[in-house]
């Protein structure tokens, strides 16, 4: 009886880690629009008006700042990125200003939950 016991203690264990490591959602990705209103919740802090905030998302989801990376190696990604970043960032000051853009920067370098900026030390 204890082995029974200490059996299904064990796979409860390991079903409710398991359980427990999954994002939310079920690790679903999130739809266009779920990205935009996310963004847009996150930029309310900032006080911006609803078109500075439709400049910055537009600004952040246009595609053709970066173009097609899949087929570069690793050191042209990352130059690339770093063009693609600067000329964000020049959008956004036309835009914006200065110093909004630098606060939107900060925001946009941290992760959603508060975690930082992204990396994961590849």
């Amino acid at each position: 009886m204890k082995k029974l016991i200490i059996c299904v203690a064990f796979v409860l264990g390991c079903t409710a880690t398991s359980v427990m490591a999954q994002p939310p959602g079920g690790g679903q990705q999130m739809s266009p629009e779920q990205r935009v209103a996310m963004m847009k919740e996150r930029l309310k802090p900032l006080g911006l008006t609803e078109v500075q905030a439709d400049s910055v998302v537009a600004v952040f989801f246009d595609r053709s700042l970066m173009g097609n990376m899949r087929d570069m190696t690793p050191e042209e990604r990352q130059a690339k990125m770093k063009e693609a970043g600067e000329a964000r960032q020049k959008r956004l000051e036309k835009t914006l200003g200065a110093d909004l853009t630098k606060k939107v920067m900060e925001l946009m370098s941290q992760r959603p939950g508060g975690g930082g900026p992204r990396g994961g030390g590849r």
